[in-house]
């Protein structure tokens, strides 16, 4: 009999370490949203007559509530409604494995037993995190900005003047319900652009759009319908995921992916000339070893290329975007995945060519800028010759996780770097010198900035000593990390000081007092975009959208940083240009060869790869939070000898 054993090895501890605090457990594994364990015998036998194992579960994790229900807390089942501690007028829901506080409308309380927010006096809250629960929270619920009961329960109505009991409509279609309308025929999208000019398509502009942006606050709250359709060539829809079981793709937040149709949206600015895909993948979907098992199982290959095909016509995407992060080094381990992965991964991308070239569809891929992970994970001639573009994500080379401060997204080497090759311009020539043609190339660009809290507020440079993370955002609300619109308001309203790189090696950093952060300005987004075209990449992209100042927050206009990308990448290439471009596609350049107009600190440099890692890994910063970009931490890949 199985079950003396799994008695016998959950109730050998009395504490288990979950979530990073030491929290008292029944002698059973069940906390709320992650898979319940089956009734035992020995369970059922523990308790006094009269007392169900359903009952005193349920009876303790009401006890815990207080303790894990709170916004920031971890949690596992995403969409999932919680009472919020000490507030009626707000939930929790669970998006991307954290819960986030959302208000209800003015004069609704949230109501525990409908997973709704309610009238007052129906919903009776007290302002404890279990009030009004019935039978628990074993049912997975989305959430938006309108409030979505579990299914089949009646739709939320005023009380009656007279008994004080809910009065359901005689129609019985009521008892089930479904969500309301939140588009019309048409979805509406406003052009806020400054820039005259329209994109020529010359250049791709791909800009990422994050299905979970709607769920910050205020003017935080990002929309399908706050995509400008006049600053992007392409659209990348952020994301969808791997099915573990079965391994095909499926939607991760359905209740904004379905329910209200951010698919059905974002897909309608097709109408404006933009192409709309899908990324499948992301940092955090990619834990584990579930895509390694996809792209080294030939039938699962077939199964799922066949799949996609159908998913991404039925939505009405115009391709799919591969997020894997990464082959054979997963999370940046490579010593995580097998070797086979490198080829295998090849034969997805040929074999989803295959079947998409017939269709139309655009195939794409976002990888890593780091060396280690280029040499061990991807064969860079095949898939090159089989995407249609490939986005580098040249960003997040420092962050909180070196201790020290840095830049998110440096263009240049600068000579006090550790490394000479943690910067924009080595990884995109890497790329070329490995077997990537510049016309296939797209290089990315972040519009948010990594935040550090220094140790000493005197010691204020780069590379100053910053043991922890820079204070979290009003509106992104991650530690270590700040949107561009958060930033340039630091700067105009709270007095932050500006330190400009005086050979332009990299954007700006901020500080005040021991806040700092670095990032790319107007000016550095301009001189990356100059550099696109003179290099003849085939486009920039954006980690993302709404990140960018895009309410003009700060008096630069809506979506200043996109608006300049717009402004240098939207004229029609020069004759000069395309020259350059067909040159560098079908030429292999030096890592260290740039145009003749231009001048880098890693001219002449020598890299070598006898460089030791010092700095310490082990930090729980290398789960992602949704709130965060796509997290590259291939700093600590560095090439061993």
């Amino acid at each position: 009999m199985w079950w003396p054993i799994i008695f016998l090895s959950l109730t050998s501890a009395s504490n288990i370490y979950h979530f990073g605090n030491y929290q008292p457990l029944m002698p059973w594994y069940f906390m709320p949203y992650q898979t319940p364990v089956p009734f035992s015998k020995a369970e059922v036998q523990s308790y006094p007559v009269g007392i169900s194992v359903y009952g005193a579960r349920q009876s303790y994790l009401e006890s815990l509530s207080p303790i894990l229900y709170k916004e920031g807390a971890p949690c596992n089942q995403g969409g999932v409604l919680v009472p919020n501690p000490g507030n009626c007028e707000s939930f929790l829901t669970c998006v991307h494995d954290k819960f986030l506080a959302q208000s209800c409308q003015s004069g609704l309380h949230f109501d525990n037993k409908i997973k709704a927010c309610n009238f007052p006096e129906a919903a009776n809250c007290d302002g404890s995190s279990v009030s009004g629960s019935e039978g628990g929270d074993s049912g997975v619920v989305s959430v938006g900005d309108i409030d979505k009961p579990a299914t089949a329960k009646p739709t939320t109505q005023k009380p009656s003047e007279g008994n004080g009991q809910w009065t359901p409509d005689p129609n019985p279609g009521q008892w089930e319900w479904k969500p309301p309308t939140t588009t019309t025929t048409e979805t509406s999208f406003i052009e806020t652009s400054n820039v005259a000019e329209p994109l020529s398509g010359d250049y791709k502009v791909v800009c990422y759009f994050t299905n979970w942006a709607w769920y910050r606050p205020g003017i935080g709250k990002y929309r399908p319908e706050d995509i400008d359709p006049s600053i992007c060539t392409h659209v990348v829809y952020g994301f969808a995921v791997l099915d573990s079981n079965n391994l095909v793709i499926k939607p991760h937040d359905s209740w904004a992916d379905l329910d209200n149709e951010f698919y059905k949206k974002v897909t309608s600015l097709k109408r404006y000339g933009i192409k709309v895909t899908i990324a499948i993948g992301g940092w955090n979907d990619s834990l584990g070893g579930k895509f390694s098992r996809l792209v080294n199982d030939p039938a699962a290959r077939a199964k799922f290329v066949k799949h996609v095909v159908e998913f991404v016509e039925s939505h009405g995407f115009d391709g799919l975007d591969l997020d894997w992060e990464y082959p054979k080094c997963w999370q940046v381990d490579c010593s995580a995945g097998p070797d086979s992965d490198k080829e295998s991964f090849a034969l997805w991308v040929k074999e989803l060519r295959a079947a998409f070239e017939p269709k139309g569809l655009l195939l794409s891929a976002a990888v890593s800028p780091s060396k280690k992970v280029m040499d061990a994970g991807y064969d860079i001639p095949s898939i090159a010759g089989d995407l249609d573009w490939i986005a580098v994500m040249t960003y997040d080379y420092h962050g909180h996780w070196d201790k020290k401060t840095g830049h998110v997204s440096p263009m240049y080497a600068h000579p006090e770097d550790d490394y000479d090759y943690f910067n924009t311009d080595f990884t995109m020539k890497y790329w070329m010198e490995n077997g990537a043609p510049a016309n296939k190339l797209v290089m990315g660009m972040p519009l948010y900035g990594q935040a550090f809290t220094l140790d000493k507020s005197s010691e204020n440079g780069l590379n100053s000593p910053a043991k922890a993370k820079g204070k979290a955002g009003q509106f992104t609300r991650a530690a270590g990390f700040l949107a561009y619109y958060e930033i340039c308001e630091k700067i105009k309203n709270q007095g932050w000081t500006i330190v400009e790189d005086a050979e332009g090696r990299l954007g700006p950093y901020a500080h005040q007092d021991r806040n700092w952060v670095a990032y790319d300005d107007v000016a550095m987004i301009k001189y990356k975009s100059e550099y696109i075209r003179k290099m003849g990449f085939a486009g920039g992209m954006v980690w993302a959208l709404d990140l960018d100042d895009f309410k003009n927050r700060c008096g630069e206009g809506h979506h200043p940083l996109m608006n300049q990308i717009k402004a240098v990448l939207g004229p029609k290439m020069t004759a000069d240009e395309e020259a350059a471009r067909s040159q560098r596609s079908v030429q292999r350049t030096s890592i260290l060869d740039v145009p003749e107009d231009e001048e880098t600190a890693a001219e002449g440099v020598e890299v070598t790869n006898e460089i030791e890692n010092k700095n310490d890994t082990n930090e729980t910063w290398m789960f992602y939070t949704a709130m965060q970009p796509i997290q590259q931490l291939w700093y600590y890949l560095v090439p061993s000898s």
